[in-house]
């Protein structure tokens, strides 16, 4: 079967449809992280004071240039793909997607992406869900950013009905290093917040 590839520039037919979806999907992504922001404060207001407040603005920056319209087509390759279809993204628009992706992450503190300072590649440009060849440097998060992270993750995991354990076990200390202490808080949170 071929697929049909649109011309540089070229918008499918059907991108008003593939925008309303991705904002959809995120509001309802931000709205899950903040729920779980929440419990995250509630679980340990000390350590996490300010973290309901901060997921008020949890991934403003897709919203926005550089990251929006690439995240329409990335929001969109992954629906395609939840539900069995083929889908090639305009041609030169991988490259955009990859790099919003990079900005993102590197962008917004409840990524380890953020943290990292030594010049590696942040994202695996093949399989953006695979760790890229090296291990990204996640030492330097501070505990609240570990906690949006965790929301993140745990809205996921509600997202796409998947188990955040197996997701921690597949990325803590393969994708992203982390402190021991790090590490301890990660698999904590997703025992006392994911019930």
């Amino acid at each position: 079967m071929k697929i049909y590839r649109l011309a540089k520039d070229e918008k499918p037919d059907n991108y008003k449809e593939m925008k309303d979806w991705f904002i959809k999907r995120t509001d309802r992504h931000v709205k899950l992280v903040q729920k779980y922001c929440k419990k995250i404060e509630e679980y340990n207001p000390k350590m996490f004071k300010g973290l309901i407040e901060r997921a008020k603005t949890h991934d403003e920056s897709k919203y926005k240039d550089p990251e929006i319209e690439p995240y329409i087509y990335t929001t969109w390759s992954y629906k395609c793909k939840d539900d069995g279809m083929d889908f090639k993204p305009p041609e030169g628009m991988d490259e955009k997607m990859n790099k919003a992706t990079e900005h993102h992450v590197k962008s917004n503190l409840h990524h380890p992406e953020s943290h990292c300072e030594k010049k590696v590649d942040l994202i695996n440009k093949t399989d953006r869900d695979k760790p890229p060849e090296e291990m990204i440097d996640a030492t330097k998060m501070k505990d609240i950013d570990i906690g949006e992270m965790l929301a993140d993750w745990l809205s996921m995991s509600e997202e796409k009905s998947t188990n955040p354990n197996e997701w921690a076990d597949n990325n803590v200390n393969v994708r992203w290093k982390f402190t021991n202490d790090h590490r301890y808080l990660i698999y904590e949170l997703i025992e006392e917040i994911w019930k």
